[in-house]
C-alpha cells in the first residue's frame, strides 16, 4: 500500500483536486492506497511514502527527504501527475518488494 500526500499550502482546494487524480491513477494502476490532502505544516510526523505538491512549496519542504516529494507544476495537470507518478512508482518497485 502506498501513502501518499497531496500537499498544499493549506491542505484544502488545490490539494483535492490532485488527491483525485492520483487515487485515479493508483486505482488504473491496481495498487492498493491511502491519499490524504495536506497543508504543508500538518505533515510534520506523519508517516507516508511519497508528497505531491507543486514547486512553489519547495522551501517549505526542504526538511523532507526529496526523494519521497514530486514536484508538479499544476494541481490541475493529471497527465502531468500521471506521469511524474508513474515514474516514482518504477522507481520504487526498485526499492521496495510490496507495491
Amino acid at each position: 500500500m502506498l501513502k501518499i500526500f497531496t500537499v498544499c499550502p493549506q491542505g484544502l482546494g488545490s490539494s483535492m483536486i490532485a488527491k483525485i487524480h492520483v487515487r485515479s491513477v493508483l486505482d488504473k494502476l491496481g495498487i492498493e492506497n491511502d491519499v490524504e490532502t495536506a497543508g504543508v505544516a500538518s505533515i510534520l510526523g506523519e508517516n507516508f511514502d511519497l508528497i505531491i505538491t507543486v514547486e512553489a512549496l519547495k522551501d517549505s519542504l526542504k526538511y523532507i527527504d526529496p526523494q519521497k516529494i514530486i514536484f508538479i507544476t499544476n494541481f490541475f495537470k493529471k497527465d502531468e501527475i500521471e506521469k511524474k507518478l508513474i515514474t516514482k512508482i518504477e522507481e520504487l518497485k526498485k526499492h521496495r518488494s510490496e507495491i
